[in-house]
């Protein structure tokens, strides 16, 4: 390694002098030479300096480390000591943890003393407001109601705490105790759910003694009973052992849009007074109700946005629960031998349930298009299995009245009477343009465009 570096030196110094006059400058380069290596011996010693530093902030932070360790160890083994006593403390403070158990369930007791004297006054007064003569006081009942189950669910949570082989029976005497709850909030929902059922009456007014006070009513309850389920829900999703009271979750929600759901499914129903053997004409009479009455109805729920919370999009839900509707019963209907008036007025119909009259009219604010895209009323099998069996008896009927025809004509020729003559003296006959209007007569376009 010295030879090298030797030779480097050699090289450098062979290269700085190579003419003769670059001899004079030998002691300006000595000086630079100087300075650089005392720069280099600078350097060397600060990085030296530091790495000393670094080493002696190590060892130190590692002594007081050890440090640290041994007094932990200590401490660890000072808490081990000192909890060894603690499980026959538990044991000795047993008695003391059931009179709080006890403490606890007499406190609750207590508080709801007013309610579990007053059970019956208030079961009584409930049904009083649900017999009001003006509809019934839902909101004073419900009051009633959430009160008295606050009292149980509270009586039942202190229970639900205690761990010994009384507890079942203990929750079956306060269930019991308290069942007359469950009668009144079934008479309640049932008083709820007959109004919602007339949602679109009380809001148009028809409903005597009712009105849309009495439907934000309903939904009121229906709110407070959401959020009561969801506050057990979330707890007993974070714990599976957690208290839920009996009857819980309600899901007055879901049965609240069942009942409006199952309404307009007998509004679409209810309609048709008559059948073939009625009148001939049943299935156009019936269509035409069903288009006022989803005409009127969707108008009604528009005016009853304002009365249903905005999370329900509650127009949205009554356009597609009347569109289900009127599909599922077109649907039965074309599933049905039909003849062929009665296919040409379902699929007439059809074809003018998407336009400007019905589903598009501006004044409903409906993409009619986009919904028929999603859920078509008759899937495109049905519609071509209608079309062919239009077909069908368009040629059954064009075999007869051609048959007719020919036979007249026949029976026309054979007459003893001279054939009929155009205005140049040509003999004719009609039979061609009675062909043709017949083909054009059993066409199904026409059929379907005809006012």
């Amino acid at each position: 390694m010295d030879v090298d570096v030797e030779e480097a030196a050699l090289e450098q110094v062979a290269a700085l002098l190579q003419r003769p006059d670059q001899l004079e400058k030998l002691p300006e380069l000595k000086k630079r030479a100087d300075r650089k290596k005392l720069a280099v011996e600078a350097m060397l010693r600060t990085g030296v300096q530091g790495q000393l530093e670094g080493i002696r902030t190590a060892i130190a932070h590692l002594q007081t480390a050890s440090e640290d360790i041994t007094a932990i160890s200590q401490g660890v083994e000072d808490i081990r000591e000192r909890l060894k006593p603690f499980p026959q403390l538990k044991e000795k403070l047993r008695e003391l943890r059931d009179a709080n158990a006890r403490h606890g369930q007499f406190a609750a007791a207590m508080e709801n003393l007013k309610h579990i004297f007053n059970l019956q006054t208030t079961l009584q007064e409930s049904r009083d407001a649900l017999d009001d003569d003006k509809g019934g006081n839902l909101l004073l009942a419900h009051k009633h109601i959430m009160d008295l189950e606050r009292a149980r669910d509270e009586l039942l949570a202190e229970v639900h705490k205690m761990s010994g082989t009384n507890t079942e029976k203990e929750q079956s005497l306060l269930v019991n105790f308290f069942k007359g709850v469950d009668s009144v909030v079934e008479e309640l929902s049932k008083n709820m759910w007959f109004i919602l059922g007339r949602t679109l009456e009380m809001v148009k007014g028809n409903e005597q003694g009712g009105g849309p006070q009495q439907v934000v009513t309903c939904l009121r309850i229906v709110e407070r009973e959401e959020r009561i389920d969801k506050f057990y829900m979330d707890a007993k999703s974070k714990n599976s052992s957690a208290f839920v009271p009996p009857g819980r979750p309600r899901n007055w929600k879901d049965r609240a849009l069942w009942t409006l759901e199952k309404t307009v499914a007998n509004r679409v129903d209810g309609n048709q007074l008559e059948d073939r053997s009625l009148n001939k004409a049943w299935l156009a009479r019936y269509l035409e109700v069903c288009r006022n009455v989803i005409m009127d109805d969707l108008q009604l729920a528009k005016v009853a946005i304002p009365c249903f919370p905005p999370d329900w999009q509650i127009y949205e839900r009554y356009v597609h629960m009347y569109h289900n509707s009127v599909c599922r019963r077109l649907r039965e209907i074309a599933s049905e031998p039909l003849e062929k008036s009665e296919l040409v007025q379902l699929m007439s119909w059809i074809k003018f349930y998407a336009s400007e009259d019905m589903l598009g009219h501006p004044r409903l604010k409906i993409n009619a298009q986009a919904i028929l895209q999603d859920s078509p009323v008759l899937t495109r099998s049905t519609l071509n299995q209608l079309c062919d069996q239009f077909v069908e008896m368009s040629r059954e009927d064009l075999i007869v009245w051609l048959k007719n025809t020919v036979q007249h004509e026949t029976l026309d020729w054979n007459k003893n009477v001279r054939p009929s003559e155009d205005n140049h003296g040509y003999f004719y006959t009609d039979l061609p343009n009675t062909v043709f209007g017949m083909l054009k007569d059993t066409t199904l376009d026409n059929w379907i465009n005809t006012p």
